[in-house]
């Protein structure tokens, strides 16, 4: 009984402190009111997306593995194998249902497809992020701007927009937060399910949230938490069969002191000031800015833990871990870290997709911090700290919005590709045929038969 009761206890801890009910829906515009803001918001995020790259990048460019991986597969592949194949080693269910969709629209178009709906899967990323961190995060204005950092991010750079290959690290953050949600509705909670899902289908980088699904399927409490849960364990199991059996040989892992500088600069610099300002302030002051803001972060979050309460202490006491071991360990598991060093006097974007997830927990992190502590100090509500925060990440996040890079993303436009391999097919008369993407260097094979423009000219000949 003993035990029970204890086990009891520990579950109502874990409800006051990482797992609160989202707060009740009050008074506010009707359903189909909600639902065309919703509409406009995300067709808002996927053009916002768009633009940061500029029309050729986003919409005439096919992105590195986007292409010969993907695209190609989707193309040349029956659904059912292009879907269920690996890819390095894990399964990218998401990335594949990209491609698939965008094999409905011509050929000439992929390019265009892949960036919208990239750009969607990334804008619904945001949108459950704003629901799942109501219970933690109740001040609109520190919510939406992170739901704002995690559709345009500060720190990815031009490798991780508008591409397939990398929406699953935009997931795995909303995966983080979905794991501590809980819905008000069954409908929410099947959603939240089918997103945390896919995400772990399409990365195993999902796992490194295990311990706090472990905390939430001990805190089960109804069929809304056991949805969640369950789709959680459900697609990991499925992950992990599927790694298993894989043949992949990967990289070999490389540990080296590297790593916990990349983490100076692309987390803490990162979280800060994002990766266009706090490059900057590298290149300009190098490491006594860096071992300066360093010492000031841990200050500032020890001072303010001090003051937050309970539930600030318990999200930082999960967030902060998990995101340092998330980009420590997965820049050593794929060697990157010497890659990933920024030089004196310089700094890239470089492997960015790492650092999505722990800049955003660290941002996170934060924000609880400051809401806790006007929480423990209701009396004296001083708007001056969130305002800060708040205009510290927006000055961030418009610093690095625009990666628009057309020499690398964008030659060759992808139509002007489409249309030469195609004159080619016609001048061999059928067969396979190379088509170059972006950047350049890749390049994917197609059949003749699947260029329309082809298959009309060949059958003029």
């Amino acid at each position: 009984m003993a035990l029970r009761d204890r086990a009891e206890e520990g579950r109502r801890l874990l409800d006051r402190y990482l797992f609160p009910e989202s707060p009740a829906n009050g008074e506010g515009p009707a359903r189909w009111e909600k639902a065309a803001l919703t509409g406009a918001l995300l067709a808002l995020a996927i053009v916002l997306q768009l633009v940061r790259i500029g029309w050729t990048g986003s919409l005439n460019a096919l992105w590195a593995e986007d292409g010969p991986i993907f695209v190609q597969s989707a193309v040349t592949q029956g659904f059912g194998h292009a879907i269920g194949s690996e890819y390095s080693g894990y399964l990218v269910l998401v990335p594949r249902l990209i491609a698939e969709l965008a094999t409905l629209f011509p050929l000439e178009d992929a390019a265009a497809s892949v960036s919208i709906l990239s750009a969607a899967v990334v804008a619904s990323s945001g949108l459950a992020v704003w629901y799942a961190a109501s219970g933690h995060i109740a001040d609109p204005y520190l919510r939406g701007t992170l739901v704002l950092l995690t559709v345009l991010t500060p720190v990815g750079g031009l490798e991780t927009l508008d591409s397939a290959s990398y929406v699953s690290w935009y997931m795995l953050f909303a995966v983080f937060w979905i794991l501590l949600w809980r819905p008000r509705t069954l409908t929410g909670a099947i959603l939240g399910g089918l997103l945390a899902a896919a995400a772990v289908l399409s990365n195993p980088g999902a796992w490194f949230f295990l311990p706090v699904a472990a905390l939430r399927a001990f805190a089960i409490r109804d069929r809304r938490d056991a949805t969640i849960v369950a789709a959680y364990f459900a697609a990991s199991a499925v992950q992990l069969v599927a790694m298993l059996g894989s043949a992949y040989e990967g990289v070999e892992p490389l540990w080296t002191s590297d790593i916990w500088k990349v983490l100076v600069q692309r987390v803490v610099d990162g979280a800060a000031f994002g990766l266009e300002l706090g490059g900057t302030a590298w290149a300009h002051l190098g490491w006594a800015f860096l071992i300066v803001l360093t010492l000031g972060m841990v200050a500032a979050f020890a001072v303010g833990l001090a003051k937050a309460g309970g539930r600030a202490r318990a999200f930082a006491l999960v967030a902060l871990p998990t995101a340092i071991a998330m980009f420590a360990l997965s820049v050593y598991q794929r060697a990157v870290g010497p890659a990933m060093l920024w030089p004196a006097h310089a700094y890239g974007g470089q492997g960015g997709r790492y650092s999505i997830v722990p800049v955003l927990l660290v941002v996170s992190a934060a924000m609880i911090v400051v809401e806790g502590r006007r929480r423990q100090a209701p009396g004296r509500r001083s708007p001056w700290l969130p305002l800060a925060l708040v205009g510290l990440l927006l000055v961030s996040a418009g610093a690095s919005f625009s990666a628009a890079d057309t020499e690398t993303r964008g030659t060759p436009h992808w139509d002007t590709a489409v249309d030469e391999a195609a004159s080619t097919c016609a001048s061999q008369g059928g067969g396979d045929v190379t088509i170059p993407t972006s950047p350049p260097g890749f390049e994917m094979s197609l059949p003749c038969k699947q260029l329309p423009s082809a298959s009309s000219a060949t059958s003029q000949r």
